[in-house]
């Protein structure tokens, strides 16, 4: 590990410094050491952080993950979920349409239609 000294650090940072490394009971060298960390710790690509999900669930196939992007997955479900909240499906009804989105067997926009005949919305005037 590496030693690094600071000099003439203004004494407004050094008190922001004290006062947060007491509120987290933590040394003044231990809470700039964890900020500098968190601050210059390599940042993952999306990628990167797609390829090591995959080896996280290696059964999953790929074109399962490749279908859906999992923003539109998070919107996808949040959607069925306000649906079940709503009382319009049933919680079986839901697992299944995840069962599908899991398996990449069906789009964001396919829910959304799905969404659409269930819930009737208001009409703008």
């Amino acid at each position: 590990m590496a030693t690094l000294t600071i000099r003439n650090l203004p004494e407004e940072v050094r008190d922001r410094l004290r006062r947060a490394a007491a509120e987290r009971g933590r040394s003044m060298e231990e809470e700039a050491r964890q900020a500098l960390a968190e601050r210059y710790r390599s940042q993952l690509t999306a990628e990167e952080v797609l390829r090591r999900l995959s080896q996280l669930n290696p059964d999953k196939k790929k074109a399962g993950r490749s279908r859906i992007a999992a923003s539109e997955l998070l919107l996808a479900s949040r959607r069925l979920e306000s649906l079940v909240e709503s009382d319009l499906i049933s919680r079986r009804e839901k697992a299944a349409w995840d069962r599908r989105l899991d398996e990449g067997n069906v789009s964001l926009a396919d829910v959304e239609q799905f969404a659409a005949k269930k819930y009737h919305w208001p009409s703008k005037k």
